[in-house]
């Protein structure tokens, strides 16, 4: 393993960027969902965070896990995004976070997404509160009052069927 060393926040992170770059699973292909697309478009357009993270031997489209949830329920409202990225190496010290280049960065030496690294490893997690940007229709989510209403309709249409 051949370890590069930098200091952020006073902590030592120790890194293999050509190992973490060179490890491409299932797991961390890029995500074709209109979620992950919508992440993937807003860090490509950050050239600073996308330079930041190539500095570790991570390709923005490849990360591990993508979360995103609808701070709101229209067209106009925001995506909330946090883009899971393995690196192989260690954190010599504690866990930590910042706010840089239009995001918040966290720096985690374990987290619950799914993995099939071995040996040291540690995360850089990308996150933030994005507008959509993708040249498509939105899918927005099903709100209470929709799921309620299908629920209703679904139960009168097993109903009927009972009833024959």
């Amino acid at each position: 393993m051949s370890l590069q060393t930098i200091e952020i926040n006073s902590v030592k992170i120790a890194f293999d960027k050509k190992k973490t770059k060179e490890h491409r699973t299932a797991v961390n292909n890029p995500c074709d969902c209109q979620n992950c697309r919508n992440y993937y478009k807003h860090i490509e357009k950050n050239k600073e965070l996308v330079e930041f993270l190539i500095g570790f031997g991570i390709d923005y489209n490849c990360t591990e896990e993508v979360f995103s949830w609808d701070l709101g329920n229209d067209e106009d409202s925001l995506i909330h995004h946090e883009g899971y990225y393995g690196v192989f190496g260690k954190i010599e010290g504690e866990e930590f976070d910042f706010e840089k280049i239009g995001v918040k960065i966290t720096f985690q030496k374990g987290a619950s997404v799914p993995c099939d690294r071995t040996g040291d490893y540690f995360w850089i997690c990308i996150e933030g509160d994005f507008p959509y940007i993708l040249d498509e229709e939105r899918d927005l989510p099903i709100t209470f009052s929709q799921r309620v209403q299908k629920s209703n309709i679904i139960s009168k249409i097993k109903a009927v069927f009972r009833k024959k």
